[in-house]
């Protein structure tokens, strides 16, 4: 039998009392239940232009809410640097604030005043506005990713011939046409069937705008020129639903300065590793926002001024053949019996259903998500820069 040496316990036992007493160290500022400020936007000083802000709370490392909780019920107002101002509302309560349309003076500096519901109250610094070049294009074009498969992607591009800008950030807005499975004829109202007379009421065609999730930067400044080149902002991949029919991208186009830019790149980096914008943020971020009441709690955001560029482009279904979702709900049909007296008189049991067809067993009826297609997200209304059906 082999005998250990003395010395060989010794190290045996160390290493079995240090595993046995090591616990997960997780710092104050992970575990710690804050839910600080956050702000998004810009001051627009186009011509006729609304400058919108977001305001929300950030989320902690263990929350399991996966939405950012909406900043309500809050007072916002832009201040000009010789004393004019202009108040924001929360329009249809989202925490989106927006302005009416302005045209503010570009020779000003300007600076945000938040107060929360709470009474608690916040300023950014003075920004001076920055011009932005026009987008030269917007391009997408279809690849085949080795790792991802087939897929869209799209680019924009730009140039600044008074090489003055070097850093950009961009979002958009993208939207995307999706139909009802069934297009109904007949629709319900107080109990009354009645027909369908025009597409602007149908719920047959919907559509749904969504926002960019990411943060997307560039920057021309270790280039000879001012010019940014194929910088991909959004990518589709095969069969996603977006493209079953018809799809628009708005892209907006903002200046950044040395600092704006920076504070962006940090805040990019840390959505990248934790999933979200407004996160916890493991490192120190320093914006221009800095809360009045409680001089020192950490603001999320950095306020910046300019014009805004934007370009929009459609992408058919027709351009990617062979692309189509497997979206699948299931949609049995029944037969509504129809009052011989007044045959628009609804009387089916199941609140689910809705009208869908008259035949001559009755009223046929079909599962409301399966003839409604703003159950899917969206709305009916068509926008004004859309085409034809």
């Amino acid at each position: 039998m082999l005998l250990l040496r003395k010395s060989q316990w010794v190290i045996i036992c160390f290493i079995s009392l240090s595993s046995a007493c090591r616990k997960n160290y997780d710092p104050p500022v992970i575990e710690a239940i804050h839910h600080f400020l956050s702000v998004d936007g810009f001051v627009n000083t186009g011509t006729n232009a609304i400058s919108a802000f977001t305001l929300s709370r950030s989320r902690n490392l263990y929350d399991t809410a996966t939405d950012y909780p909406a900043e309500l019920n809050a007072h916002l107002t832009i201040m000009g640097s010789s004393g004019n101002s202009y108040s924001l509302l929360d329009t249809f309560g989202t925490g989106v604030y927006t302005t009416a349309p302005l045209n503010l003076d570009g020779s000003q500096s300007y600076k945000l005043a938040i107060t929360t519901s709470d009474n608690n109250q916040y300023e950014s610094d003075f920004v001076f506005p920055k011009p932005v070049p026009k987008i030269d294009s917007v391009n997408w074009m279809l690849t085949d990713d080795p790792i991802s498969g087939e897929q869209i992607n799209i680019f924009v591009n730009t140039h600044d011939p008074n090489e003055a800008t070097h850093y950009y950030r961009w979002d958009f807005l993208e939207t995307y046409e999706h139909i009802a499975f069934f297009e109904a004829s007949w629709y319900l109202v107080n109990g009354l069937v009645y027909p369908y007379t025009n597409y602007d009421s149908a719920t047959y065609y919907c559509y749904t705008t969504l926002p960019a999730r990411n943060i997307l930067l560039g920057s021309s400044i270790m280039l000879s020129h001012d010019v940014i080149s194929q910088a991909l902002i959004n990518t589709i991949p095969k069969d996603d639903s977006r493209l079953d029919i018809n799809y628009s991208i708005l892209v907006r186009q903002y200046p950044l300065n040395e600092d704006s830019y920076k504070y962006w790149l940090t805040i990019q980096k840390n959505a990248q590793s934790l999933g979200g914008l407004f996160d916890l943020q493991p490192s120190e971020i320093k914006g221009n926002f800095h809360s009045l009441t409680q001089p020192g709690t950490p603001v999320l955001g950095y306020l910046s001024a300019g014009t805004v560029s934007e370009k929009r482009i459609f992408i058919n279904h027709s351009s990617v053949p062979g692309w189509r979702s497997t979206i699948f709900i299931s949609c049995p049909l029944k037969v509504a019996l129809v009052d011989p007296m007044n045959y628009q008189i609804y009387n089916f049991y199941d609140p689910d259903y809705g009208p869908y067809y008259f035949s001559g067993a009755g009223l046929v009826v079909a599962p409301n998500i399966c003839i409604d297609c703003r159950l899917q997200g969206g709305t009916n209304h068509k926008p004004d820069y859309w085409g034809p059906h």
